[in-house]
């Protein structure tokens, strides 16, 4: 085993983000369901979250990274109050994340349309934001979150506004509401998911005062999907780049690819800890996710080992050409 962990540098735990905020490194995904296509059903099935996040939390996870559409932040809240109600955990020990402004989903995904919404089908953008946060700190019984993202940047087919420039507005209407949600203390860091290059330069033209950029951009990324240039982007720009989906939603056959399995073998860890160990040695945040005691216990312990720069290249190398994604490609968002 190599146990040289000076390679990764800074703290493997947590990052600092540009407001100052202290986020762990590595949060538990609420999401439940099956949106890559496995099985006949294709949504979220919230009840998986009354097992899996118990576990979590029996597993020492302190971080939770949910979001309004995917169903759970009434579960979520009722296991966070048992632990406030016993005194076994307090408000501070925890770091809360959600999301809003979820598009429309397809028809044939068991979505709710009371959690989802195109900002070309609301009467008032802002005031349908400032709804649903209020309708999701209530659920999750919280005064506020530690991190909210805008959850798209857009709808995933064509906007009825005659304005081509409309999607651009939109998403600068949602963020100026996420910077008075901000200010109002209702969240302690604002950021984004699923954002471009393209999405983030727009908004920082927008919304130019550099403390208002966001914090955070959550975007799928594994071995098999890669995006060097919008990472590079975000870097520059002080935004933490999260990865959804580190595991590629289980899907794609990727734990079983031979170079990860590989460099498990030499290190005597799984190739869901060599992945972890990956993103956070190449400066990212992730959101592993599963409903083992055991592997979640795995998927924290990976700061006793460090990769090395080949092996680095090697598992990078297998993201290059056309990315495989397990979500919607954001670059299809006007």
């Amino acid at each position: 085993m190599n146990d040289d962990t000076s390679k990764a540098g800074g703290d493997l735990r947590a990052v600092t983000l540009h407001n100052g905020v202290t986020m762990p490194t590595l949060a538990f995904g609420c999401a439940f369901g099956d949106w890559v296509g496995r099985t006949d059903f294709q949504g979220f099935l919230p009840e998986q979250a009354w097992r899996a996040v118990s576990l979590a939390l029996d597993s020492g996870y302190r971080a939770f990274d949910g979001a309004r559409v995917y169903g759970t932040e009434r579960i979520v809240g009722t296991l966070l109050g048992q632990r406030f109600a016993s005194g076994a955990l307090t408000r501070e020990d925890l770091f809360i994340t959600t999301k809003l402004a979820h598009p429309a989903a397809p028809p044939h995904i068991n979505i709710s349309h009371k959690r989802t919404w195109d900002p070309d089908k609301v009467d008032d953008i802002a005031q349908r934001v400032r709804d649903d946060m209020v309708d999701t700190l209530d659920d999750l019984g919280l005064g506020y979150v530690d991190l909210l993202l805008m959850h798209w940047p857009g709808g995933f087919g064509q906007h009825t506004s005659p304005d081509p420039d409309f999607p651009r507005q939109a998403r600068a209407t949602i963020w100026r509401t996420f910077c008075e949600l901000a200010d109002k203390g209702a969240a302690r860091a604002i950021g984004v998911s699923n954002f471009t290059v393209h999405h983030l330069r727009q908004l920082l033209e927008d919304i130019p005062e550099p403390e208002r950029r966001p914090t955070v951009n959550q975007v799928e990324i594994h071995p098999y999907c890669r995006n060097p240039e919008l990472e590079d982007f975000c870097r520059t720009q002080g935004i933490v780049v999260t990865a959804y989906a580190p595991f590629a939603s289980g899907a794609l056959g990727m734990l079983q690819d031979p170079t990860l399995t590989a460099i498990a073998e030499r290190h005597g860890k799984t190739v869901g800890q060599i992945v972890l160990r990956w993103h956070v040695q190449s400066g990212r945040t992730a959101l592993p996710k599963t409903s083992k005691a055991e592997r979640m216990a795995e998927n924290q312990a990976i700061d006793d080992f460090a990769l090395s720069d080949d092996e680095m290249q090697a598992i990078d190398a297998l993201g290059t050409g056309e990315a495989r994604r397990t979500c919607p490609d954001p670059s299809f968002v006007a």
